[in-house]
């Protein structure tokens, strides 16, 4: 029976539920997590309004399964069976909240990109091939967003966003400049905006305590439409028709149903589940097919085709993995604008990407993370042998080529059935008799050959059970220069600081100086560690943590003087030393706020003022060159600008620099996700680069590139 609500009526028995429903599902996070293979999570998602002829669609992930890169959005135009990183102008340090996609977008060829931490919003004229900073008009406290959707007008556009204090904003594509229509005593939560919106202007607004606003003349005015559920709202959307009829998500009720423009509400209960209701999507042939999707904490999809009166579960085949918040989960639900064709459902989640052709009846996953490079090491004898180590996730394993990258095979680290598993770093160390040892390394296992990985002798890395149960999982690796007597390794990882071990893997001890809240980024030892027994460690958190004894004790540096930005941006810190480290004590630290260094050995630092990689440059990567004694160089990987070759003076300055990989950028949005330079640079001039399934390689210091091979192939 559906029972009328009276939409100010609230009973305290009914808030305590709510409160403790709520609590229970963020409480998740406190849950031993479990392993899915491949981490292919979706954080954002949106596919173009004409889907059913253009196949196109976007979303965001993590630009590397260990976690520390920075994020990345896609674009596939295949209906998700290839996917292409699109980074190009994207110079910003943030993590992403939201994508979405022009109305008019087969003619427009505009993608929005909302993001956290002060980053605003991105804008793309061209299906994301170039971004640019979209944010004239907002203060700096405004850009944080928390909440964007998009509407039709008549000529364009007009797109909403929630900035993270609760405040409404409106620009519409014939506007220079963004207009704030609510302030955020509003504390706006969700925004939906009505399919009719060209004819009827109309959007709802709901508040973090489940109050809404409704607007019909595009957020000029508003109506109070109170507290209808009693709760606080996961969701909502609009039904075509004049936005007459209402739906919303809640997590204690189900499903609120209004069908006089939110005037009076119902609740839609029946068939669904005892457990919040988290997304609700409605069909765009809703006229005709009466059809509505939700999802619930850890059920999907549901449907409906009698406007929610009725609902059937069809298994989407998503899971629930249980290593991130139980709300974040199932990131979205969406719908096809083209349905009444295509009958194309999408669920983006943390398990990955699913979608139905048929309406919801069966599933299908796209893969998006499949083979991706992790980690790239070149032969200390480079260019008289040609050999390169390059590591994969979810693919070949561990990739070998002797021909420069053209041809790869695989290499022979035990147990071949797990060769599909995931790997993240290599490093190569030129031994005194000229033989060379590589050192690689998968999640609880570390490797060494000296064959150049035709065999390996593999070590377990025990767990650490006062610090988590769980094995421990790698980010980083570098091996001592003095291995083949030491036998000295630093692994950064996820959740456990840094390790170390003396003795090639056999035994270990945690450097419990370092935090072992924040996954390591880079660690790197001294060129004379043999003599100085000086390495560094960087962290996502932007810190940099030094030892000047062999690992004995990490100490932090530049504590006040290395700045990162933002404290919700991805603060991925890189340390490079220079080559003649015992003589100049040379190091430079690449943030996302530029790069800072130092010429006493890490002790105090000094910011980088050169405009192309100091100032406010995302720092992906600085290494030097080998051959810097003579040539002075160093190569700087700035997110969204390119690779470029830098110029330092005898104090470490940077005089000049070259965008060595502009026209890469900007022709094939290549950004590399991990650059090496040759050991031997000085005979050969060569430097490699890999994006996420390729090697571009150039042979004359970056002036000139061309594919080298595919190491999952």
């Amino acid at each position: 029976m559906l029972i009328k609500l009276n939409k100010f009526q609230i009973n305290g028995i009914r808030r305590i539920a709510v409160i403790f429903a709520f609590f229970m599902s963020i409480g998740i996070t406190g849950m031993s997590t479990h392993a899915h293979t491949p981490h292919d999570m979706v954080y954002a998602f949106a596919a173009s309004p004409d889907y059913a002829n253009d196949k196109t669609m976007f979303l965001v992930t993590d630009g590397s399964y260990t976690g520390w890169r920075y994020n990345e959005i896609l674009r596939s135009t295949d209906r998700g069976l290839n996917w292409t990183d699109i980074p190009n102008g994207m110079n910003h340090p943030y993590e992403y909240s939201v994508l979405r996609v022009s109305p008019k977008f087969a003619t427009d060829q505009t993608v929005f990109a909302g993001l956290k931490g002060k980053g605003g919003i991105y804008r793309s004229t061209n299906r994301g091939d170039l971004w640019e900073p979209y944010n004239t008009g907002l203060a700096a406290w405004n850009k944080i967003v928390r909440k964007m959707e998009v509407a039709e007008s008549s000529n364009g556009y007009v797109l909403f966003f929630a900035d993270a204090n609760g405040a409404l904003f409106r620009r519409s594509s014939a506007d220079a400049n963004w207009v704030q229509v609510l302030d955020k005593t509003n504390k706006v939560a969700f925004i939906a905006v009505s399919p009719d919106y060209a004819t009827d202007n109309t959007l709802v607004i709901a508040s973090d305590t489940g109050y809404l606003q409704k607007s019909s003349n595009g957020g000029n005015s508003w109506t109070n439409l109170g507290n209808p559920t009693g709760s606080i709202i996961y969701d909502m959307a609009i039904a075509p028709g004049n936005a007459t009829e209402i739906f919303l998500a809640t997590p204690s009720f189900g499903i609120f149903y209004s069908d006089d423009g939110g005037s009076t509400f119902i609740n839609k209960g029946a068939n669904l589940p005892n457990e919040a209701i988290n997304n609700i999507a409605v069909s765009p042939n809703y006229a005709i097919d009466r059809t509505v999707f939700c999802t619930s904490l850890t059920k999907s999809v549901f449907k409906s085709t009698d406007s929610g009166d009725n609902w059937a579960l069809f298994n989407s085949g998503a899971r629930i993995t249980k290593q991130t918040s139980l709300l974040n989960e199932l990131t979205d639900l969406q719908v096809s604008q083209t349905y009444a064709t295509d009958k194309t459902i999408f669920l983006p989640v943390f398990d990955g990407l699913f979608f139905s052709q048929n309406g919801g009846t069966t599933w299908k996953q796209r893969q998006t993370r499949r083979g991706i490079l992790t980690g790239l090491a070149l032969s200390s004898s480079f260019s008289s042998d040609q050999k390169m180590i390059a590591t994969t996730y979810v693919g070949r394993g561990i990739a070998i080529s002797t021909d420069g990258g053209t041809t790869w095979s695989a290499s022979g680290w035990p147990n071949p059935r797990e060769r599909k598993l995931n790997f993240f770093d290599s490093d190569i160390v030129q031994n005194p008799d000229s033989t060379q040892t590589v050192v690689s390394a998968r999640n609880a296992f570390v490797g060494n050959s000296t064959d150049f990985g035709a065999s390996w002798t593999v070590k377990f890395v025990p767990r650490f059970p006062d610090i988590r149960p769980d094995l421990v999982t790698f980010t980083t690796l570098a091996a001592s220069p003095n291995f083949a007597n030491d036998q000295e390794i630093y692994l950064g990882s996820r959740f456990h600081g840094v390790l170390q071990t003396k003795d090639a893997g056999k035994t270990w001890q945690l450097q419990r100086g370092v935090p072992l809240n924040r996954p390591i980024t880079n660690v790197a030892v001294s060129p004379n560690y043999a003599n100085d027994r000086t390495a560094f460690a960087a962290t996502r958190g932007g810190q940099v943590w030094r030892t000047q004894d062999g690992g004995n004790t990490f100490l932090r540096v530049g504590t006040s003087s290395i700045v990162s930005v933002g404290w919700v941006g991805q603060r991925y810190t890189w340390v490079a030393i220079s080559p003649q480290f015992a003589t100049d004590n040379l190091v430079l630290v690449g943030t996302n706020n530029g790069i800072y260094r130092s010429t006493d050995g890490g002790t105090t630092w000094t910011k980088e003022t050169h405009a192309s990689v100091g100032s406010n440059a995302v720092v992906q990567q600085v290494e030097f060159s080998p051959n810097f004694e003579t040539d002075r160089k160093v190569f700087v990987n700035v997110r969204g600008k390119g690779l470029f070759r830098a110029n330092l003076n005898g104090a470490g300055v940077v005089t000049a620099s070259l965008n060595t990989t502009l026209s890469l950028l900007v022709n094939e949005n290549i950004q590399f996700t991990e650059f090496q330079i040759s050991p031997t640079y000085a005979a050969d001039s060569t430097i490699v680069g890999a994006t996420r399934e390729s090697i571009y390689k150039s042979t004359d210091g970056g002036l000139t590139w061309a594919v080298a091979g595919f190491p999952d192939n």
